[in-house]
């Protein structure tokens, strides 16, 4: 250069290169305009833009516009301090590692700058306070860069501003409750169901701050790119907030967007004149939100209606889920990936791109669709998966992308939503828009009507309709279907009925589906206690729209039975498996069966009925999808149509009430599931089971761990245990995939040398056991159900339980012994005595004294709680919480010995791995999952090894154990109890050594137990 010094340019390339050598990725930009930073660097999914001059001013102005534009996560301004001579490159290089820079950080402005500068002292363990401007060398500014990316990996100051606007909206509500006004505000809500709605004024009133948020949001969203909009601020100024808020809107409509603003428009006509200080306070918090596009980057929309109407809907009982904003975002981010073939470290995924090209033509192709979308968390995830690929495969292929059109085509081309709300379509719409880099033309998202239509004589079940016509479905309300911007017209069914057409197949299926009611509305209002459809007051319009229902039901039913017939057919499964598929085994009919899987197994089949081939389906279920008799042709069509990518469960003990799920408003445990949809299997098909010890608390902690998940590197901060699992070791445990779940390697080995091979492996010691299912065991089995013994015995209830403190103690004349209720003082020894007399008539009395038993196995295990799982009675019993079961030989020893094994540490490990978790510490094993548990054959005994099992039954029957977590500290009866067992079985065995591998196999069973269920 003729002044002999280096441009700014060159300058910045060579400090781009710097810091590449030392870790950190980056890439300088060379567009004209300055319209992106002068360097963007990558790390843990954040985009970090450095913009680098010699004049202060200027880069900190640079800096502070990328992050108000939201075109990178955070940025550096970086002042040159000294003017660099014209040298060769690498030697450029070398004097940039040797130099000293004065540095700002910009972040978006919800972030609070000194905490994350004292977050950043603390990190660098520095005493000294930072000013605004501090000088660096590179290797501080590279650990500046990522403690800075650490502190926004927590979310701290999200969740500060959600509680925030939570705050702002149930101070509206509070202002208004009581005052008359909600009737006619529940009035406009109605409308915007498609199905009666909760008539609760807490959360209707909520719901309707929420749409005036969204609104004010979206407004300031759109003002951005028609100046003819005023700010809401000035209407607010000059006419109030009511009536400011109506005559912006009124402008807005003017231009379109009926379908997303008509709603908050008819709430403002219904509003009194003294709420005027709590709608500014709501306009205030929406125009807040789209001035930060950070914020509706990170889906702040949609966490705002979760927590909203999440937290009410589970106070009053509506118990309406909706995932998590993390989980949606970890399951969007392996869905993704998975589909486009992406499963490795994002750099050396897009490396491995053979032709960059196609890979953008693909994504511009895709159809994502979320069949019962709720709020759209699970839409608004995918798309920012998405635009998480095309924004890295700019960086790293350096290809010249409008990130702006094409995320803009994917919302209107790509993405699709129904569900059966409309109020809940409307926010998915908002909030896709919200999300689009510009304004959109037209949306996908629509509404479908889920209830009975008395003018047409018609039940109509939403979603699922599509089962039975998947090009026109009638009933399907449309929202933001397009507006008029420039010229385009906008397609609108302005809130009539109409048709709408779906893709023929999509390329990816992601839902969060309802798992049983309709609506999982539970109050009295809806029909507690009616089940299924108890939304419909009318009981013979509920009567069709259920016979509706099972017709669907059973057609699906048949045809995953005959997909399972053809997998069994194709592969070598086990000979039992074999026979449950083909029916042969009466006793396992209920694996036949789908109902109580309810229609979260329906919107699984119709995610098959709708993924291109190749294409991949991604759900949230509840865990009993893994182990759950009911959703055992579930486990088949995956088995048999899909690929199974990655299983994930949660064992978070640390978050008390949220530990086990991935929904909000719901304590009971559930799976992510990925799976691609494949005609022909390949040999070496694997499956990643995943246990995570704790969950991702924000979308870029999420967006992290699927990373470390593709990658197969360190997981150790979230605890997961991941365990890869071969296509026919899948198949060969399709009875039971929780077996997977087992978080500790060496429990897992012990468990499946037992089932498998008929030895207990402790250490170098092996003790040889025969195994048979516990069905070749069994001549009967009796039921449990409560309403069975109620109704049989007519038995006294305190709700809807038998009041056992109201029944005779002591026998009475034509009187049977019961063993009544399961509480724990019933069950701290393994012998048990009656604590009732019934008496009962009749066939179904009959029935249940004919099935009484000693051996009494539980339907449901509170592992936290319970003391011994299976009892045994001084005398047969009948009983309200346990199985009955008679054996084939009904032999005294040969019972107590099953008792015996059950309640030893490998029965307790068997049962484990055999669960059907419900929430967390709570279990099940119903009557189908007890006759397919692997189980000691006690038909194969010798004489001397089966007295030897019922004489240790005899020692300890009247000792009280503690409780099973307790026991795998330091418990001498659990000890000895296991060693007698041992030695019964193989008298000869080393004592000393079996000791020392009990206690450490205690210790890792104890530790899975308290990671597990937290004590």
């Amino acid at each position: 250069m003729s002044s002999g010094f280096v441009h700014e340019e060159e300058v910045n390339i060579r400090l781009a290169d710097a810091l590449n050598e030392l870790g950190l990725d980056c890439r300088p930009e060379r567009v004209s305009g300055r319209r992106r930073p002068d360097i963007r660097c990558f790390h843990n999914g954040l985009i970090i833009g450095i913009e680098a001059s010699y004049q202060a001013p200027d880069a900190e102005g640079d800096a502070r516009n990328r992050v108000d534009q939201g075109l990178v996560d955070l940025a550096i301004a970086l002042h040159y301090p000294i003017r660099y001579r014209d040298v060769a490159g690498k030697e450029l290089v070398e004097q940039i590692k040797r130099s000293q820079f004065n540095v700002k950080i910009i972040v978006p402005k919800y972030v609070k700058m000194g905490s994350l500068l004292q977050f950043i002292i603390q990190q660098l363990g520095r005493k000294k306070l930072l000013t605004e401007w501090f000088a660096v060398d590179i290797p501080t500014l590279i650990n500046v860069i990522k403690h800075a990316v650490d502190y926004l990996i927590q979310e701290s100051e999200v969740e500060e501003e959600l509680e925030n606007t939570i705050q702002v909206i149930n101070n509206f509500v509070d202002s208004l409750k009581n005052r008359g006004v909600y009737e006619g505000i529940y009035e406009v809500m109605y409308r915007l169901y498609g199905m009666q709605s909760p008539r609760d004024e807490d959360l209707v009133l909520a719901q309707a701050a929420l749409s005036l948020l969204l609104t004010a949001t979206f407004y300031e969203h759109v003002r951005n790119t028609h100046p003819r909009l005023g700010p809401l601020s000035v209407y607010v100024e000059k006419y109030g907030a009511i009536e400011g808020f109506k005559r912006a809107l009124d402008e807005l409509l003017k231009i379109d967007y009926r379908e997303a603003v008509r709603l908050a428009r008819e709430i403002l006509d219904r509003l009194p004149s003294n709420a005027t200080g709590r709608v500014r306070d709501l306009i205030d918090k929406g125009v807040g939100i789209a001035q930060n596009r950070t914020f509706l980057r990170r889906d702040f929309a949609g966490r705002v209606y979760h927590r909203i109407t999440g937290d009410i809907a589970t106070r009053k009982g509506f118990a309406t889920f909706y995932t998590q904003v993390p989980a949606a975002y970890l399951l969007a981010t392996l869905a993704i990936r998975a589909l486009l073939g992406l499963e490795d470290e994002i750099k050396r995924a897009i490396d491995g791109v053979g032709n960059p090209e196609e890979l953008i033509h693909r994504i511009k192709e895709v159809k994502v669709a979320d069949l019962a979308c709720g709020s759209g968390t699970l839409l608004t995830a995918s798309y920012s998966a998405l635009m998480n690929v095309l924004t890295a495969l700019k960086h790293y292929s350096g290809l010249d992308l409008d990130l702006n059109d094409l995320g803009k085509a994917l919302i209107e081309e790509g993405i699709y939503g129904v569900d059966a709300l409309k109020y809940a379509a409307q926010v998915t719409a908002i909030n896709l828009a919200l999300m689009s880099p510009g304004n959109i033309s037209r949306e996908n998202i629509h509404t479908i009507y889920l209830g009975y239509i008395p003018e047409k004589n018609q039940p109509w079940l939403g979603s699922l309709e599509l089962l039975n016509n998947g090009k026109r479905v009638g009933g399907i309300l449309s929202f933001i279907e397009g507006y008029r911007i420039e010229g385009i017209e906008k397609v609108s069914l302005e809130g009539s009925e109409g048709q709408f057409q779906l893709p023929e197949r999509f390329d990816l299926i992601i839902m969060n589906p309802p798992f049983t009611r309709a609506t999982g509305r539970v109050s009295e209002e809806f029909g507690e206690g009616r089940g299924l459809f108890g939304f419909i007051t009318e009981e013979r319009y509920r009567e069709r729209l259920l016979k509706r229902f099972n017709e669907v039901r059973n057609k699906v039913r048949e045809d995953l039975r005959d997909i399972a017939k053809d997998l069994a057919t194709r592969e070598n499964l086990p000979s039992i498996i074999k026979e449950i598929i083909n029916g042969e085994r009466d006793e396992f009919r209920q694996y036949l069966s789908i109902g109580q899987a309810g229609e979260g197994l329906l919107f699984l089949y119709l995610a098959y009925r709708y993924v291109k081939p190749g294409g991949v389906i991604a759900f949230v279920l509840p865990r009993n999808v893994l182990s759950g008799v009911s959703w055992f042709l579930a486990r088949a069509l995956l088995a048999s149509r899909f690929h199974v990518k990655y299983v994930i469960v949660s064992s978070d003990t640390s978050d008390t009430e949220d530990g086990y799920n991935f929904s909000e408003g719901t304590s009971l445990s559930e799976a992510l599931i990925v799976a691609r949809r494949v005609d022909n299997h390949e040999p070496n098909e694997e499956t990643r089971f995943i246990v995570l010890m704790r969950k991702p608390k924000g979308v870029i902690d999420a967006m992290l761990l699927a990373d470390k998940l593709l990658t197969g590197s360190d997981t150790t901060y979230y605890g997961a245990s991941v365990r890869v699992v071969p296509r026919n070791t899948l198949l060969n445990t399709i009875i039971n995939w929780n077996i997977h779940t087992i978080p500790d390697e060496e429990l897992r080995n012990i468990v499946e040398s037992i089932i498998n091979n008929g030895a207990i492996k402790l250490c170098d010691v092996s003790v040889k056991i025969p195994i048979t299912y516990f069905n070749e065991l069994i001549s009967d089995m009796g039921v449990n159900r409560g309403g069975d013994i109620i109704e049989a015995f007519n038995l006294p209830k305190r709700g809807t339980r038998v009041d056992c403190n109201a029944l005779p103690r002591s026998p009475i004349p034509n009187s049977v012994p019961m063993l009544c209720s399961g509480e724990e003082e019933l069950r701290m020894t393994m012998l048990v005595k009656p604590n009732a007399w019934v008496v009962g008539s009749g066939p179904r009395a009959e029935r249940i004294i004919k099935l009484r038993s000693r051996l009494l196995v539980p339907d449901r295990v509170r592992w936290n709680t319970w003391r011994v799982i299976t009892v045994y009675g001084d005398e047969p019993l009948i009983a309200n919480r346990f199985f009955m079961v008679k054996l084939k030989d009904e032999n005294a020893s040969k019972e107590k010995a099953l008792v015996t094994w059950l309640n030893t540490t490998f029965g307790l490990l068997i049962i484990l791995a055999n669960r059907e978790e419900t929430e967390g510490a709570l279990t099940r094993l119903n009557i189908g999952q007890w006759r397919a548990l692997p189980i000691l054959d006690v038909s194969r005994l010798s004489i001397d090894t089966l007295n030897a099992i019922a004489k240790v039954f005899d020692t300890y029957a009247n000792k009280e154990f503690k409780r099973i977590p307790e026991q795998y500290g330091e418990d001498p009866v659990r000890l000895s109890f296991d060693l007698d067992f041992l030695r019964a079985l193989s008298p000869g065995i080393n004592e000393d050594e079996v000791r020392t591998c009990l206690i450490d196999l205690y210790k890792r069973l104890g530790t899975v137990l308290k990671t597990w269920i937290g004590t």
